[in-house]
């Protein structure tokens, strides 16, 4: 595994330059250690990634022309990498050979030649002059070949590479035997890619190091691979040094040395440490949370250097982030600090549709996940962009991040969830077994020195493809046997997310979270909890994450399911709504995955932050943010425009009467506990006059919520009161949010509490439960009779009891599914039995779900006994009208 760091490549900016010499350097830190206001100068660490190769003595870039012979035709030529041979209009080939000649270069001592591919999908088979050298079997990953047996220094062969795609590694049945990621694109990278380069290393040299930091322990830890090509055993000495990376200024401890005896043709790994580090918290790798322009993490470098007994050396550079990601139980840390996860699934094959010179390998050609260029600022945007809508993490999905994008969110703070493009549905999880195991054990040897990745995701929704726990202890074992200090997780499909689903899959470092637990497409609430697991849904929205009304549930969906304590929450995905969160693409480049087009690009989305809806998911998500939950669930279906909030879910209040609201205030920032919440009541407008306000400073446990009571008299004039909402911490404002009003007017005021038949305008019968039954879970029906219900106040909505029963009228699971018959329910204090009483006007009320914001409807207007009572949009149907009749 070669996985070291060399000089970054400086791009030519005089104007940066000039700036650094007169500023010196910055060290940004999290705000736990440092002034959360510290500017940010032009001499902060250029973002600009990292490159593979540091301990090579001889680099030659074997990018260009080469000679290409697809299966059964005639020889042609090819660019390699060039995204590989999808991208250049081979979009019909499943193999094909590759070939050109190559000159070793002579170091001029005993040396190792290597040809190294960023990533070949999927199968190449490596010969020199005709012979073999070695066949492998990769997904997205590097492929290398030992070429010192073939090729002697100074000397020119030709290299041919066999390589099969996805389309030549199918079973009988037509399934693949290797992970594709996306087999629903047609667009996902095929043949060479990535890079193609020939290194030549010394005979004996470090080729891999993994640095392995523990906040709980305050020590530092790390593997080193040596190898050595030669015939003949070396003693080798293995001498170590740390530095930062981003301009830090610290006393870092002294690392002993070590040495070792390195068997002929072998690789020896030595560890070195625990080693104390007493760096203290600014030394940490902290995530951009809460947001902050112009953030750099704390990263640090760790050299080494091989020295064999005959003198000769070998040197490489990793670099690190002193920090330690952990699942304790129910709850996930980062540096011993709880921490939740509120972000995206970033589905890179969507991407790959985009036609930029030929479609395919975006995260490798397409300008928006590259270093910054003329016309597009590239990757680093579009992790600002993540991160500017107060996401804290990405799950990079099905297509494996390219290094530089994890370089990327190393620099600036993003959170990565690392997942393999082992899914289900396509995949011969039997005869791919070993393919599907090495995969993810390769995708972790190369990532797991990013301190950006802070949990595995081993396989997407694998219940499709008739996965086995074997299958699933199998690649837990090969990700926590390649790393062992993160923990793992399975994304899994609809309905196979019970932990039942693999029993003895009992590690303390693994979770599976469910996706779609309210259905696709649908608007909800519903969260699983997992006794002794974190609790999360990976995906929820899709297919109707194109729409104005799905994006607003990226922020009323999660807004509600946070407040009910999920761990990891992550909408799927953001690329539909706004396809220009990768910086330069437009609504019309390409089809989701889910067809149509995205809904926002930047050929209609001149500035993202004004639009109220990204405004609304920015609040939503916002680590430390004040939210009235029933508000937001009594719109938070909202309508096919996006409306937030929906007016006929708006309160209305009498004058004089008291206004009581609960607010829930959040604290995921990860550093303190005291969080400062102000309100204020403003008549007409969000910044009309004050006619109420408060304030205090409140305690709340990281990644924990707690609610607050605001309570103030409703003015006499006026039409509108504005409840404003805001937090902060040390005296600086982190949140406000100003969109929630209640109307005023006596005329649109609730029922008094008290009991009532309640009688369907439309057929003049009552609703009622069916049979009279007192079980939780019967069914509300219309029934000639003297029913009644119990009305009482909750907050500014109300519940409604049935008297036989004593159990309240409710939504099933909060369910928001148009139709689903309503039901009675013993009283749980949710949403879902919660119930806004609107008058239409002349004497009749409309009952709207406070968790779906549907309401009550005798299904299709029938007038018979018996007849289903459902939720239903609004349609000012007069089986949506209900007479309330003191009883």
């Amino acid at each position: 595994m070669r996985q070291h760091l060399r000089p970054r490549r400086r791009r030519a900016t005089p104007l940066l330059a000039v700036a650094a010499v007169l500023l010196g350097t910055v060290n940004s830190t999290h705000p736990a250690a440092a002034d959360p206001q510290l500017p940010q100068t032009a001499s902060t660490p250029r973002v600009d990634g990292v490159t593979a190769g540091a301990a090579a003595i001889g680099s030659v870039d074997l990018a260009g022309t080469w000679s290409f012979t697809p299966a059964g035709r005639a020889t042609t030529t090819i660019t390699v990498p060039g995204g590989g041979w999808y991208k250049q209009g081979f979009t019909d080939v499943n193999e094909a050979v590759y070939s050109r000649t190559v000159t070793v270069p002579d170091s001029g001592q005993p040396q190792s030649a290597w040809i190294e591919f960023g990533a070949v999908n999927h199968q190449a088979t490596l010969s020199v002059d005709g012979r073999l050298v070695a066949t492998k079997t990769t997904a997205f990953t590097p492929s290398t070949f030992d070429i010192t047996a073939f090729a002697a220094p100074g000397t020119t062969h030709t290299i041919s590479v066999a390589v099969k795609g996805r389309g030549a590694l199918r079973n009988s049945a037509g399934k693949y035997l290797v992970p594709v990621a996306a087999d629903w694109s047609e667009s996902v990278p095929q043949g060479i890619f990535r890079s193609a380069f020939l290194r030549t290393y010394p005979a004996v040299h470090v080729s891999d190091a993994f640095v392995r930091t523990s906040v709980a322990n305050q020590s530092l830890t790390y593997d080193v691979s040596v190898t050595n090509s030669s015939d003949t055993a070396r003693s080798v000495t293995l001498t170590g040094s740390l530095a930062s990376d981003s301009g830090g200024s610290f006393a870092y401890p002294a690392l002993p040395s070590r040495t070792v005896s390195v068997p002929a043709r072998s690789t020896t790994k030595v560890t070195v440490g625990p080693i104390a580090w007493t760096l203290g918290t600014a030394s940490y790798w902290w995530p951009n949370v809460p947001y902050r322009q112009g953030y750099r993490a704390q990263l640090h470098r760790l050299s080494v250097q091989a020295t064999t007994d005959d003198g000769r050396t070998s040197e490489a550079a990793y670099r690190f982030g002193f920090r330690e990601s952990r699942q304790n139980g129910e709850y996930f840390e980062l540096n011993g600090v709880r921490v939740n996860y509120r972000g995206d699934n970033l589905q890179g094959a969507d991407y790959d549709r985009i036609d930029h010179g030929g479609k395919g390998d975006a995260y490798d050609t397409y300008p928006g996940f590259l270093p910054p260029s003329p016309g597009n600022p590239g990757w680093p945007q579009a992790v600002d962009n993540y991160q500017r809508l107060n996401f804290n993490v990405v799950r990079i999905h099905q297509e494996p991040a390219s290094p530089y994008m994890l370089d990327v969110a190393d620099e600036l703070g993003l959170m990565i969830i690392d997942e393999s493009g082992v899914r289900g549905s396509a995949q011969d999880f039997v005869g791919g077994h070993d393919n599907m195991v090495e995969h993810v054990r390769a995708l972790t040897l190369r990532d797991r020195n990013h301190p950006s990745v802070v949990r595995w995701s081993q396989a997407n929704e694998p219940t499709f493809g008739n996965d086995s726990e074997q299958l699933e202890q199998d690649l837990y074992a090969a990700v926590n046997g390649a790393d062992g200090t993160r923990p793992i997780s399975i994304d899994a499909a609809p309905g196979a997310d019970s932990p039942s689903r693999y029993p003895n899959m009992n590690y303390p470092n693994f979770a599976v979270f469910a996706h779609y637990l309210d259905g696709t497409g649908q608007y909800g609430e519903r969260v699983q909890t997992v006794t002794g697991r974190p609790d999360g849904e990976g995906e929820y929205i899709w297919p109707k994450c194109n729409t104005r009304q799905g994006f607003e549930w990226f922020a009323t969906a999660t807004a509600a399911k946070r407040g009910k304590g999920a761990n990891d929450l992550r909408p799927y995905t953001l690329l539909s709504a706004w396809a220009s969160v990768i910086p330069g693409v437009r609504s019309t480049d390409f089809t989701p995955e889910e067809g149509g087009r995205p809904l926002y690009g930047v050929d209609n989305l001149a500035d993202p932050w004004s639009n109220p809806q990204f405004q609304r998911i920015q609040a939503a998500f916002n680590p430390v943010a004040a939210i009235d939950l029933p508000y937001w669930s009594a719109s938070g279906v909202s309508d096919a425009n996006g409306t937030f909030p929906l007016p006929q879910s708006v309160p209305s209040y009498a004058a004089g009467s008291t206004v009581s609201r609960t607010v829930t205030i959040f604290n995921d920032d990860l550093a303190g506990t005291a969080v400062d919440f102000a309100w204020s009541a403003r008549l007409d407008s969000p910044t009309g006059a004050v006619i109420a306000s408060g304030g205090t400073t409140l305690s709340i446990p990281q990644a924990s919520r707690v609610t607050q009571p605001v309570t103030f008299t409703a003015p006499a004039s006026g039409s509108r009161v504005y409840l404003v909402l805001s937090t902060g911490k040390a005296g600086t404002t982190t949140f406000t949010d100003s969109v929630e009003y209640f109307t005023l007017g006596g005329s649109n005021t609730g029922p008094a509490p008290g009991t009532y038949r309640i009688v369907n305008r439309n057929s003049g019968k009552p609703l009622a439960i069916a049979g009279n039954s007192t079980a939780d879970g019967a069914k509300a029906v219309q029934q000639t009779g003297n029913a009644t219900w119990t009305i009482s106040t909750a907050q500014s909505a109300y519940t409604l009891r049935y008297t036989t029963s004593g159990k309240l009228l409710d939504v099933n699971a909060s369910s928001a599914t148009v139709g689903l018959q309503l039901q009675q329910w013993s009283a749980n204090g949710g949403t879902n039995q919660q119930w806004y009483l609107r008058p239409t006007g002349d004497g009749y009320y409309t009952i709207v779900s406070q968790s779906s914001g549907l309401l009550a409807d005798v299904y299709a207007a029938s007038t018979s006994d018996g007849a289903q009572v459902v939720q239903w949009t609004a349609n000012s149907g007069l089986n949506q009208q209900w007479q309330l009749i003191p009883g």
